[in-house]
């Protein structure tokens, strides 16, 4: 919730910079403590062996803590923080429904599996109350909107704040140490998730349109071209190589002699 609210007053910005940039620090404080609750819920206190810290590597919460405090430390960067709402507010809503309002009405669980159940046999008999009509609708939206959600971030990830840290770093308004950090947490994001690899090949299907033919327009210079041609062709081994590493190993010994 922190993290939503600080999200917001620094999106609007009414107060000016300064104030929007103590509520930018305060969003990603806010998601600092939410991953890393969850990541100690999930593991409990810290073990001094490589099985846990494998199992950390691996884990999406702790990827997203790394990120989360590399931007608190760089020059605030408003794009950086769209895909931490999208899964704070997600967050909000599911401890909303499934902690909050059975804390506050005990049989609203109860009472909306009792209707599930009628739904599901097609004889609906009894209503909700305020509270289950509530919950219910909660729980409800975010089924519906969850995967698509994440599929939407992705892009963001891909495109969006990618492309704006290149361009910031080569007009040097970010630190050249950002493209390198957030590209390793580009492939690390692209070994482990379905979703980031679907967001890198929406991302290629939408620059092969624009351009390259026989669908880009004519006006697109061939030296525009051929440079997107070289950087996807790069672009794609690298993925080819984080997704099959034995392989590409195989490819690199020397073939024996006859």
């Amino acid at each position: 919730m922190v993290l939503v609210f600080g999200t917001t007053y620094y999106a609007k910005r009414p107060f000016g910079w300064q104030t929007a940039n103590w509520y930018y620090t305060k969003a990603y404080m806010g998601a600092l403590m939410s991953y890393a609750i969850v990541i100690y819920k999930t593991y409990g206190p810290p073990q001094l062996n490589l099985a846990f810290l494998h199992r950390l590597i691996v884990d999406e919460n702790v990827e997203y803590l790394l990120l989360a405090f590399f931007w608190l430390m760089m020059k605030p960067m408003v794009v950086t923080l769209l895909p931490f709402v999208v899964f704070s507010l997600f967050h909000v809503i599911t401890y909303t429904r499934s902690t909050l309002i059975p804390a506050v009405f005990p049989g609203v669980t109860a009472e909306i599996q009792r209707v599930r159940q009628e739904e599901r046999s097609g004889t609906v008999r009894t209503g909700l109350s305020a509270a289950g009509r509530v919950s219910k609708y909660m729980g409800d939206w975010s089924s519906k909107y969850y995967s698509p959600a994440l599929r939407e971030v992705g892009v963001w990830e891909v495109a969006v704040v990618g492309a704006w840290i290149v361009l910031g770093a080569v007009t040097f308004q970010t630190p050249l140490l950002a493209p390198p950090f957030y590209f390793q947490f580009l492939r690390m994001r692209y070994a482990l998730s379905a979703p980031t690899r679907a967001a890198f090949r929406r991302v290629r299907g939408f620059l092969d349109n624009m351009l390259t033919p026989p669908s880009a327009s004519a006006s697109v210079p061939g030296l525009v071209t051929d440079s997107y041609i070289r950087v996807r062709d790069f672009l794609i081994k690298i993925g080819d190589v984080i997704m099959d590493p034995a392989a590409q190993q195989q490819q690199q010994q020397p073939q024996p002699q006859r």
